[in-house]
């Protein structure tokens, strides 16, 4: 045995053997007692000397076994070494290290904690060492068991050495067994990933100058931590030190590249040097390369560096293009359709026939689908494999749960092409279930819309003869202004006569098709009815338009009255003007380019000012357990 024995500690000993050679009650002990006797023992650890432990110890000789308590874990499932360990104190554990039968060494405590761990956790390299060297009599797997056992979160000696930076126990500790380099705790970090946490450079050197084998690295690549913590540096010396190293990958099959894609860590990318170039290119699991990743997120800066290696599909026959619009983003997808590499593939469809409109509109992203209906080169009819067009899954999407941003994406596609694959209309009033429409029914409609229509025309051709301001009398006007309106000059009065008269006539339209509309001939109401839809929008925010600049107008001379009335009633406007077009979009819509511009701005203009949500999750549920297991932070050297 190689534990350093004083001399003067030899007499000690001497009287300790004596003791239990005078031992006479050899049989079993009573729990109390022992309990009663570790627990003194362990406050005269915690406080005193080793002469007064040896002379404690002759006292109880001749009451208590001392073996048993060399054996007992109570009081706190802590032994006699663990409270020599835990107190730093050598002497009285150099002293109990020639007692203590072998298995005590491997001894855990409530935590899970070995005497050898309590010791590092206390930062006590001296104690450490003693207990490594005892360790190292032992035979061969006896020892690396002990060395290799970890606590409750799963940290072995090392994983405890590196956290407390405690150099000189971790070359102690490598010295004696290198498999605890490989070993991964709870958080699946191994020794190597928390010393790149780590605030001490000597640990990592002493780490990074081991011959690594990385296929035995257990738990998270080493290099994630390096990323994770933005140590490009370490990140360069291990690309230097170990390819291998550098390109290892997590469970999911992720590299440093995806996971540099899903962080927005554009400055990795400089270390793509040629040898390497192949991981820009590597799928993982999900048949995803990194350019696929950055494209989820949106990075476009990302996707400028990966550009030039890339394949641009996935394993599913996706490009980034159709990532960009099934994640809503809107800013990445005009930025692919500028790009000259992509120009050939803009249509192009995945392993299931759908092209990138497709799957905006399978995952109803309005805001996406404007900038994809607006590029002249997308073909809104192309079939997927159901088949179907971008409009068809929109709708079904909408009859199967309606969504304020469902309809939104039907609008927008609806202005491009207003008839689906069947060739029936968008938006169909008669319920194509039915067999034959129900006359009363279309009776009550047409009646109920010629009540709207009619009112609408009272009373924009009442507020024709009743303009704000009034009309110049003959008495005080001039002969060319008599009769003329006091306000003709002012631009917001010329905004209310042209909104008052379009109002006027359409409504009056609505009303003429709908007196043309005869209950007897239901074919011919339908038709009627629907034609009355366009006009009657058209009216009724016109209508609201003409109240909204007559009243600014009529106070015009309290500018903040007038500004409070004007933009709340420019908010109002837009919702009335939404909200009929989400109730049917009009017939008219087809693929006119002026026409999706409108209903585009429109659409943009409700989504940025009501905030509506377009964006699906970022990622799967798994995915977001990869990248979390990379991410998150280790707890605080104390914490554990």
């Amino acid at each position: 045995m190689d534990v350093e024995i004083p001399i003067e500690i030899w007499s000690q000993r001497q009287r300790i053997n004596n003791a239990l050679a005078a031992l006479r009650n050899a049989g079993r002990q009573d729990p109390a007692e022992l309990y009663k006797t570790a627990l003194s023992l362990i406050r005269i650890i915690t406080s005193s000397n080793v002469e007064e432990l040896i002379s404690e110890m002759e006292r109880v000789a001749n009451q208590t076994d001392l073996s048993a308590i060399f054996n007992f874990l109570e009081p706190l499932d802590d032994s006699l070494l663990h409270a020599a360990a835990y107190f730093d104190k050598d002497s009285i554990l150099r002293f109990l290290l020639y007692y203590v039968p072998d298995r005590l060494l491997a001894a855990q405590n409530r935590a899970g904690n070995t005497p050898l761990i309590v010791a590092i956790m206390n930062k006590s390299s001296r104690t450490a060492a003693m207990l490594i060297r005892r360790i190292n009599d032992l035979p061969v797997e006896d020892k690396n068991q002990i060395l290799r056992m970890t606590d409750k979160v799963g940290n072995n000696a090392l994983h405890m050495a590196v956290r407390r930076r405690l150099v000189d126990v971790v070359r102690h500790l490598l010295h004696e067994d290198m498999e605890l380099v490989y070993q991964k705790n709870a958080d699946q970090k191994s020794p190597l990933y928390l010393a790149l946490e780590s605030e001490e450079p000597k640990i990592l050197e002493v780490l990074l100058s081991l011959p690594l084998e990385p296929s035995r690295i257990q738990g998270l690549p080493p290099i994630h931590g390096a990323i994770m913590h933005n140590r490009y540096d370490i990140a360069t010396r291990i690309l230097e030190k170990d390819v291998k190293l550098f390109a290892m990958t997590d469970f999911r099959g992720k590299n440093v590249f995806h996971l540099a894609a899903y962080m927005n860590r554009p400055r990795v990318f400089e270390l793509l040097i040629p040898n390497i170039e192949y991981l820009g290119r590597q799928w993982d699991m999900n048949g995803e390369e990194p350019i696929h990743i950055a494209s989820k997120r949106g990075y476009v800066d990302i996707i400028e560096k990966l550009s030039q290696i890339t394949r641009w599909r996935s394993k599913q026959g996706q490009t980034v293009l159709h990532i960009a619009a099934k994640y809503g983003r809107t800013s990445l997808v005009r930025y692919l359709l500028r790009h000259p590499k992509l120009k050939d593939l803009i249509n192009e469809a995945d392993d299931d026939g759908n092209t990138a409109l497709h799957m905006a509109a399978m995952h109803s992203q309005p805001a996406t689908l404007i900038p994809l209906i607006l590029d002249k080169r997308i073909k809104p009819f192309l079939l997927n494999h159901q088949p179907s067009t971008a409009l068809d899954i929109a709708l079904a999407l909408v009859k199967r749960e309606y969504t304020l941003r469902k309809q939104l994406a039907v609008m927008v596609l609806a202005s491009t092409c207003g008839k689906s694959a069947t060739g029936n209309e968008v938006f169909p009033m008669i319920d194509p279930d039915k067999k034959k429409p129900n006359t009363d029914d279309v009776e009550n409609l047409i009646g109920n819309r010629s009540v709207v229509a009619t009112l609408v025309a009272t009373v924009t051709f009442a507020a024709g003869f009743a303009v704000p301001g009034g009309f110049n009398s003959t008495d005080t006007a001039s002969k060319d202004d008599r009769g003329m309106a006091t306000m003709l000059d002012k631009r917001m009065f010329q905004a209310f006569t042209i909104c008052n008269t379009i109002a006027m006539f359409c409504s009056m339209i609505a009303v003429v098709t709908l007196v043309w509309a005869q209950p007897n001939d239901i074919h011919t109401a339908i038709v009627a009815y629907r034609r009355s839809m366009l006009p009657l929008k058209i009216a009724l925010p016109a209508m609201s338009a003409a109240f909204l600049t007559g009243i600014t107008l009529s106070v015009g001379k309290l500018p903040w009255l007038a500004n409070t009335i004007f933009y709340f009633g420019l908010v109002c406007l837009l919702i009335i003007s939404v909200a009929k077009l989400l109730e049917d979009p009009p017939l008219i819509w087809s693929r006119r380019r002026p026409i999706s511009i409108m209903v585009s701005w429109l659409v943009l203009a409700y989504i940025y000012l009501w905030d509506v949500e377009t964006d699906v999750s970022d990622d799967t549920e798994e995915d977001r357990m990869v990248f979390w297991t990379s991410a998150r932070g280790l707890p605080d050297d104390d914490s554990k």
